[in-house]
């Protein structure tokens, strides 16, 4: 009596995002056909689904300290919930600001991100090092954003991964580093984004078998639930 079923996500799959990334080629940052990646998604973010991924989210109390962070957190991965616990460690209260899609791709890539804003906003707000976040987070950091959201500190990771995101030399932040509340923190992990397009390139073959078996599979699980129409990348979001 201890055996629970629990229903998946519509719209979320892991066979879906496999194919986000078997289209990538071994250049990663290349041109690709069908626009940015993060826009393939049949994922449809409702405001009951925010609400249910933000349970625990509370407004920080007066005197705690909140520390802000931002990036792509595209795929979420081991490198990113290090770094986030290490910034979670210097305050009380962790803000974490999530770039928009188009701010990510003109930063990281024609291809890029893999996971959409509403993806990435969820996949963050699972890690329990995240108080809350800011979706869409504004590139460059204000005196207003700073004092309406009383940011104590802004901590930026440095990384292994592209040094426009990583670098602490980033004009960006050049008014948190005027008020003195700018750190650089080096990432406790060397994960990256690029591990696990590797891992992806060198079994391409294995997954892309796999992939369109899955793939079939799916597409005659929505169709037979919503219709014809919902194969071609129209799908409703449920939990």
């Amino acid at each position: 009596g201890k055996f629970r079923t629990i229903p998946r996500t519509e719209g979320v799959s892991t066979t879906d995002i496999v194919g986000r990334m078997l289209l990538l080629t071994k250049e990663h940052h290349m041109k690709v056909g069908g626009g940015v990646l993060g826009s393939h998604s049949k994922f449809l973010t409702t405001t009951r689904l925010l609400q249910l991924f933000s349970t625990n989210v509370k407004s920080p109390a007066s005197d705690m300290r909140v520390v802000y962070i931002d990036g792509a957190w595209d795929m979420f991965h081991p490198g990113h919930v290090a770094i986030l616990k290490a910034a979670k460690e210097r305050g009380d209260f962790l803000l974490v600001g999530i770039n928009s899609d188009s701010v990510v791709n003109k930063i990281r890539g024609m291809n890029l991100p893999l996971l959409n804003l509403h993806e990435r906003v969820l996949s963050v707000l699972g890690c329990r090092f995240v108080d809350d976040v800011l979706i869409d987070a504004p590139y460059e950091i204000s005196p207003e954003m700073i004092a309406s959201l009383n940011i104590a500190e802004v901590v930026h990771g440095i990384c292994f991964e592209d040094q426009e995101y990583c670098s602490g030399e980033d004009e960006r932040y050049r008014h948190a580093k005027g008020a003195g509340i700018f750190t650089t923190v080096k990432s406790p992990s060397n994960f990256r984004l690029e591990n696990i397009f590797k891992r992806i390139r060198k079994n391409q073959d294995a997954f892309e078998a796999r992939f369109e078996k899955k793939m079939k599979a799916e597409n005659l699980h929505y169709t037979q639930k919503y219709g014809e129409h919902v194969s071609n990348g129209t799908s409703a979001s449920a939990t």
